[in-house]
């Protein structure tokens, strides 16, 4: 039997795992993209300082996420060659 791992690992990752990973980053970033246009719109009509913090929070968090991509997408080129 197979001992399955717990987390990710980058440096271990297989091609189909790294897909994976790509997927789900891609689906994380839109649900994030429409999160963010929600709080733009209810801070347009309220001015409300929470949502002001909730759009500077969930422009890091699009960062992040972001940079993972950039990170997965360098390490799928390395093991396509």
């Amino acid at each position: 039997m197979k001992n399955q791992k717990k987390r990710f690992v980058l440096a271990e990752a297989s091609l189909d795992e790294i897909n994976k990973q790509l997927k789900i980053n891609t689906f994380t970033i839109v649900i994030l993209i429409g999160m963010l246009m929600l709080n733009a719109t209810q801070f347009m009509r309220d001015y409300s300082l929470l949502y002001g913090a909730l759009i500077a929070v969930m422009v890091f968090l699009l960062y992040i996420m972001a940079k993972s991509r950039t990170l997965l997408t360098v390490q799928k080129q390395a093991f396509m060659r």
